[in-house]
C-alpha cells in the first residue's frame, strides 16, 4: 500500500470535467487522488476488530410507502440512531423535495428498530436557496448526551447556496458550518426535545485550517469523549478543482466549545484516501473506538483509486480516539434477496444491544424507486488473530 502511494504521488496527470454553473459551462481540473499529496500517514487496515452481518432485512424498514412520511418525496440521507430505555430514536435528514437539496431534520422512534413512527420535524431549512441563506440546507450529524449539562445536544451542518457571480455552482453547497441545538427538557428522557439552536460549534477556516479543507466548508462533524476531553471528526471537500472527501481530527475541552483545535498529525486522517463522510463513533468494550461511515463505492474522478462494493459502508478503528487506521468495508446487503439498493450510502451508527451485537441502520437508493430508503442489519464484533489479513 505505501509503495503504491509513493508511485501515485509521482503522477500529476489531471482530468478535465465540464460542470454546469448557473447556466454556463466551466472546466475544472480534477487531479488523481495520488497527486493530491497531503503527506498522509499510511497506517494499514490490519486492526483485529471485524464487523460481520448476522441478520438483514430484504427491504427497507422505512421506504416510500411508509405511513406518516409528512410529504417526504425523495427519502433520507445522513443521521444517527440512539437507544434510550429500550426505544430506538432516529434523527435523520429528510430530502422532502429535490434529492440532496431540499432538506430538513426529523425525529423517528421505534420499539424494535423495524416498525418506525415519525415524531416531529426538529430543524427546518430556510426557503429560498441563495448565497445569502446560510440555512439553505441542513444535514443531521450527531446526538450526544452532555452529562455535565444533563441535556441531549444535537449537531447539524448548515450550508449556503452557490453564487454564480463568483463562479459557484447553484446546485452545490458551500461554507458548511456545524451548529449545535440543545434539548429544552433535562435528562435522557428529553431526547424528543424540543431543541433550541444555541449557535456555531465549528466553522470552516481559522488559523489552523488545513490545506485539504475546501469550498464546501464542513461536510460532517461528530464529537465524542476521549478521557477528560472531547474529540471530533470533521470533514470537508473542495468543489473546484475536485478534491477527495476527507476527515480530520480536532479537540476541545467541552462539548459546548465553539472553538475546536485541529490535531496537526491528523489533517487529514488516513481513514480513506478518496471518500469518507458522516463518521459516527462508538467506544468498544476493549477501550478502542470504532467509526462507521459512508465510503461511497464509486470513484467518479479519481481513476487511481479502486472502487468499493456498492452495497457496503466503511468502518475504522482507533486505539486512542485520535489516530485512526485505514478503513475496511462492511457489505450490508450480502445476498441477492436483500440487495434492494443500487447505492448504499450513509451508516446511521452502531446501537449496542444487550447480547453484545449491534443494530446498524443505513440509507440507500432503491433500485426500483427514485427514493433513498433506510435499511437495517444486525452485526457482531469479532477479533481476528493477530497479524491476520483478508
Amino acid at each position: 500500500m505505501a509503495m503504491q502511494q509513493q508511485r501515485r504521488q509521482g503522477r500529476i496527470a489531471g482530468l478535465a470535467m465540464a460542470l454546469a454553473i448557473g447556466g454556463a459551462s466551466v472546466v475544472a481540473t480534477v487531479l488523481p487522488a495520488g497527486a493530491q499529496n497531503y503527506d498522509l500517514d499510511r497506517r494499514d487496515d490490519s486492526f483485529r476488530e471485524r464487523l460481520e452481518v448476522i441478520e438483514e432485512k430484504p427491504a427497507p424498514v422505512i421506504g416510500p410507502d411508509q405511513t406518516g412520511l409528512a410529504g417526504n418525496k425523495s427519502g433520507f440521507e445522513t443521521g444517527v440512531t440512539v437507544k434510550v430505555d429500550g426505544t430506538y430514536h432516529l434523527f435523520i435528514s429528510e430530502m422532502f423535495g429535490r434529492p440532496h437539496l431540499d432538506m430538513r431534520i426529523a425525529h423517528w422512534s421505534s420499539p424494535d428498530s423495524i416498525r418506525w413512527t415519525r415524531q416531529s420535524t426538529v430543524v427546518e431549512s430556510k426557503p429560498g436557496r441563495s448565497p445569502n441563506n446560510s440555512m439553505s440546507e441542513v444535514w443531521m450529524q450527531a446526538m450526544v448526551f452532555d452529562e455535565q449539562a444533563d441535556r441531549w445536544t444535537l449537531f447539524y451542518i448548515a450550508y449556503r447556496g452557490g453564487n454564480s457571480a463568483r463562479g459557484e455552482a447553484l446546485n452545490m453547497d458551500y461554507e458548511g458550518v456545524a451548529r449545535r441545538a440543545v434539548s429544552q427538557v433535562p435528562g435522557r428522557k428529553g431526547i424528543g426535545g424540543p431543541f433550541k439552536d444555541v449557535g456555531i460549534a465549528m466553522a470552516p477556516g481559522g488559523k489552523d485550517a488545513a490545506l485539504w479543507e475546501g469550498q464546501q466548508g464542513l461536510d460532517s462533524f461528530f464529537p465524542y469523549r476521549v478521557g477528560n476531553k472531547w474529540v471530533a471528526l470533521h470533514g470537508s471537500h473542495n468543489h473546484f478543482p475536485v478534491s477527495p472527501w476527507q476527515v480530520g481530527v480536532a479537540t476541545a475541552p467541552r462539548l459546548t466549545s465553539s472553538t475546536w483545535k485541529r490535531v496537526p498529525s491528523e489533517q487529514p486522517s488516513p481513514i480513506e484516501s478518496l471518500f469518507i463522510e458522516n463518521p459516527i463513533v462508538n467506544r468498544l468494550p476493549n477501550g478502542h473506538y470504532i467509526a462507521v461511515y459512508d465510503n461511497n463505492h464509486f470513484a467518479p474522478n479519481q481513476p487511481d483509486i479502486p472502487v468499493k462494493a456498492n452495497n457496503s459502508v466503511g468502518y475504522s478503528i482507533s486505539r486512542d480516539g485520535i489516530r485512526w487506521h485505514q478503513g475496511r468495508s462492511l457489505i450490508v446487503q450480502t445476498s441477492e434477496a436483500s440487495n434492494w439498493s443500487s447505492d448504499v450510502r450513509t451508516a446511521l451508527g452502531l446501537v449496542p444491544e444487550p447480547d453484545g451485537t449491534f443494530t446498524l441502520l443505513y440509507t440507500g437508493r432503491m433500485k426500483d424507486r427514485p427514493f433513498w430508503g433506510i435499511g437495517r442489519v444486525r452485526v457482531k464484533l469479532t477479533m481476528a488473530p493477530a497479524g491476520a489479513r483478508d
